[in-house]
């Protein structure tokens, strides 16, 4: 009698754990994301340090995207990573660049705005200063023309 020894359930891929940490991830809120990031001690292998990443790259500030993108650029370097693991740390990394930089042109454009606008505001005042000089020399001229008809 040939007993079949039952085959052993495939381990799923790194990449694979690491998509569904992402998708865990991205439906934390605020709240719930401080509270892990303040739970959570120094990552210390290629796993939390993932994790991390996503944990700063979910939150909704500047300072988390840069984390998460520096998180995501040492993991791309990590030789012990396998090829799809680096290349979803780069994908992440991009990201995570891309969004630095549209938060760092909106700022520049605020800037922008917040000169023309105080820019505009201070041509108004001389506009307005301009048109109290035109009414008093047009009411000066109209004293004098008055007096030189008397």
């Amino acid at each position: 009698m040939h007993r079949e020894v039952p085959a052993k359930a495939a381990k799923p891929a790194p990449v694979l754990k690491w998509l569904q940490w992402q998708e865990t991830v991205s439906t934390m809120n605020a709240t719930q994301l401080s509270t892990v990031l303040e739970g959570m001690a120094q990552p210390g292998n290629a796993n939390q340090l993932f994790y991390y990443g996503l944990l700063n790259q979910q939150s909704e500030n500047y300072d988390g995207w840069v984390i998460a993108r520096d998180t995501f650029r040492d993991l791309q370097a990590d030789n012990t990573l396998t090829t799809k693991q680096k290349q979803l740390a780069g994908i992440l990394e991009r990201y995570n660049q891309s969004r630095i930089n549209a938060s760092y042109g909106q700022d520049e454009l605020r800037k922008q705005n917040e000169e023309l606008q105080q820019q505009l505001a201070d041509l108004q005042e001389k506009n307005r200063l301009l048109e109290q000089k035109i009414q008093a020399i047009t009411e000066l001229e109209s004293t004098i023309s008055i007096r030189n008809g008397e």
